[in-house]
């Protein structure tokens, strides 16, 4: 990601950041409107995706590529059928964090030979996103529909944060290369 698109993680981290602590503010929210949102956060994560595949310096573009292109569809999905939707939240948003784990390790290792690039907290908040996909993957069966609002609040907040703090290191020229 060149230097000068520093903003787009941050805003997309201060979105997600802040959709997480509504939803842990405001739990018995209609978990339609979570949907819904959710849905809105999806495809602007997947804009950002392709929006970061447009720089040359960046290797793995394609995967860039195929990552924001799965994100808008599932987003718009989301969106469009709020209510099928819904019934089908935990699995969406359990799969998605899996896809966003695993999209953070790939840039945490891109950060790894990069000096004070903080690529380990990039690789533990991936682990911890992949942790919280699979126990929301579980959690309905075993504690209900409240425990995947708290599970989506906290997973939302590791990943704003993490997106962050990104930003601020491609602002200071780190950049996802291999």
């Amino acid at each position: 990601m060149e230097k000068r698109h520093w903003w787009g993680p941050l805003i997309l981290g201060i979105i997600i950041l802040a959709v997480g602590v509504a939803i842990l503010l405001f739990p018995q929210t209609s978990y339609l409107t979570m949907t819904l949102l959710f849905g809105a956060v999806i495809i602007l994560s997947g804009v950002m995706y392709i929006g970061m595949a447009t720089s040359k310096k960046v290797r793995g573009r394609g995967w860039l590529i195929v990552c924001g292109i799965i994100e808008i569809i599932l987003g718009m999905i989301l969106t469009a059928m709020p209510a099928i939707s819904a019934i089908a939240l935990p699995l969406c948003l359990g799969f998605w964090l899996l896809f966003k784990g695993s999209t953070l390790i790939g840039i945490g290792y891109g950060l790894r030979n990069t000096p004070s690039s903080g690529w380990g907290w990039t690789l533990f908040s991936a682990i911890v996103l992949i942790i919280c996909g699979i126990i929301i993957l579980v959690q309905p069966i075993l504690y209900g529909m409240e425990a995947v609002v708290w599970w989506t609040g906290i997973s939302l907040i590791i990943g704003g944060c993490t997106l962050m703090s990104y930003s601020f290191k491609v602002k200071d020229g780190y950049s996802i290369q291999e």
